[in-house]
This record gives structure tokens, C-alpha cells and sequence, in this order.
């Protein structure tokens, strides 16, 4: 399974402001992490691509159906897409008992039971297929809602903040689940979060998002140790950001004269002269007694300071 995304979309509110989503990437079977502030377009995103918004132009294929193209003038309704969708409130019925969500979306007499059954063993759910959303936990409702996105067996799944209303115990049992979920449907995966630690954890690759647009994608390793902005920076926890300018380039070093010399991971863009903004994660800094023996990587940038 893949998913290709080419969209854009432009909104107005009564106020006349603009905002304009321009979003471009894919995927195959993975788990992608749409990482950003609110109000950045990731929502939007998955609205599109499950056919409840339409893009104003490109297109959307998924495993090599064309879901929607501005050109072509396709757009397929929402029930033909066979895409899986958790939304962040779980939009469970509160007037029909578990079983009876679960199987909603499936048409009559498509193996119900038989589907039904493979749902409540794989999310531990069995037991409770007569009860009402009102008499579940917050961690069963969200697993009620994730065996009806799949229960259809959809081409891609969706999951529009899944943990953010749930107590960190729930959240560290869900996030296992869904990992060992990832083993079993070989489907592409997108995961709406503004957790920094779900967004490491749980991805294959991050796509940053920044007013309408895609800042920067890559693996969580690159998001986190590499931004490319500030703005990326500050997202993963990068608090500690100064001013530089590039003394002296030398093979995959870079020297920096900031407050002290610095040495870095050089980039290849850079210049001697050039003024560069540089950060360093807080876990990434290590305090050390004097007289130590000290590895060379740590020798490199050894400061003397004050602890207050």
C-alpha cells in the first residue's frame, strides 16, 4: 500500500483572512507523524484526504487509485474511500452499544460476526460488545473507535490526535498497542500529534508542519538532532539556541564563534563569514568534574561555568 498527497486549499473566515494549505509527500506502509501547532493545516490534511474537505487542486492516490485529481475531475464521495478515520473526539454513537458501533460501516452480511470477533480479541475488547460508550473508559472507547476504522479493512488509517485526552498510563498502553497493530496491517499509518515524545517514538518518518505548509520531513532522528529552522528547533525541544558566525570549514566539521568557539556537524550550504543560528538538545549536555580523562567528542566543546 502507498499514499501520494499533492494538495491545496485555500480558506476564508468572515474577518477576509486567508489561510492557505499546500501539502505535498508520501508514503508506504509506515507510520507517518504530522508534527506541528495547531492551526498548521495537519486536520485539514486528513480531511482531504478522506474526502470530507475538497482541495481547491491536485491529487490524492492511494495503492494506485485516484482518490482525487483537480485535472482529471475526480473526487471520490468519502464512503468509496475506504479510508479508516479516528477522530480526536473518537465520534463514537452514544445511542448504539459497542458491537453495534463496530460494525456500523460494514455492509450486511460481509462476514460481520466473523470480523466483529477478530476485532474485540485484537484490541482486548471482548466482553464489553453490549455496553454503551458511556459506560466505557477513555482507553476502551478509543480502542472501540480504532476496531471500527479497521473493521472494514481500510486502505490507510488516520488518527487525529488519539491519545491526547487520555491519563499517561492509558497513553503508554495505547501507544504499545498501536505499535504492535503496525505489525499486523500492512497500511500507511498518519498520526496527528503535538507531543514531541510521540512523534520520536512512534514514527517512521516526521513531517513538520508551519502555517499551511510542510517546513521539513524526515526521519525522527533527523527532525530532532538536524532542524532546519528555529521554528523546527524550538518544536522538538531545542531550547537552547544562539547566534553564530562561521569561522572555519573543515571536511564534516564546522567552527562557530559564538559566545565560545564551537564545533559542529558541518552542512553543506555553509560559508566562511556566514552568520548561523546553532542549538544543542538539553540532553546533549553533559556536566564534567575538571581533571576527567575525556572522550574526544566531548573534549571538543568543553566549557567552564557556574552552576546557579
Amino acid at each position: 500500500m502507498n499514499l501520494h498527497v499533492n494538495i491545496s486549499k485555500k480558506l476564508s473566515n468572515k474577518d477576509s483572512n486567508e489561510f492557505v494549505l499546500n501539502a505535498e509527500f508520501e508514503c508506504d506502509n509506515e507510520m507517518i507523524v504530522l508534527f506541528g501547532p495547531s492551526g498548521a493545516g495537519k486536520t485539514l490534511t486528513f480531511d482531504c484526504i478522506a474526502g470530507l474537505i475538497t482541495p481547491d487542486k491536485g491529487c490524492i492516490i492511494v495503492n494506485g487509485t485516484t482518490y482525487f485529481d483537480s485535472e482529471k475531475r475526480i473526487n471520490i464521495s468519502p464512503q468509496r474511500r475506504n479510508v479508516g478515520y479516528l477522530f480526536q473526539n473518537y465520534a463514537l454513537f452514544p445511542h448504539l452499544t459497542v458491537e453495534e458501533n463496530i460494525v456500523f460501516g460494514l455492509p450486511s452480511g460481509n462476514n460481520a460476526k466473523e470480523k466483529m470477533g477478530e476485532m474485540l480479541d485484537l484490541f482486548e475488547i471482548r466482553g464489553l460488545e453490549k455496553r454503551y460508550p458511556s459506560q466505557l473508559s477513555g482507553g476502551q472507547r478509543q480502542r472501540v473507535a480504532l476496531a471500527r476504522a479497521l473493521i472494514t479493512r481500510p486502505k490507510i488509517l488516520l488518527l487525529d490526535e488519539p491519545f491526547s485526552s487520555l491519563d499517561y498510563v492509558v497513553r503508554m498502553r495505547l501507544r504499545r498497542d498501536l505499535k504492535k497493530l503496525r505489525e499486523i496491517i500492512k497500511i500507511p499509518i498518519i498520526l496527528i500529534t503535538h507531543n514531541p515524545v510521540e512523534a520520536y517514538t512512534m514514527a517512521d518518518s516526521i513531517i513538520v508542519y508551519r502555517h499551511g505548509g510542510i517546513e521539513q520531513t524526515g526521519t525522527p532522528r533527523e527532525i530532532f538532532t538536524k532542524p532546519i529552522s528555529r521554528n523546527v528547533a524550538k518544536l522538538v525541544g531545542m531550547n537552547n539556541i544562539f547566534k553564530g558566525e562561521v569561522l572555519e570549514i573543515r571536511n564534516d566539521e564546522v567552527v562557530i564563534q559564538s559566545q565560545e568557539k564551537i564545533i559542529a556537524p558541518a552542512i553543506e550550504v555553509l560559508e566562511i563569514g556566514e552568520e548561523v543560528t546553532w542549538c544543542i538538545r538539553p540532553d546533549q549536555v553533559m556536566v564534567v568534574r575538571e581533571g576527567r580523562p575525556l572522550g574526544k567528542a566531548i573534549a571538543e566543546n568543553v566549557f567552564s561555568g557556574k552552576i546557579t
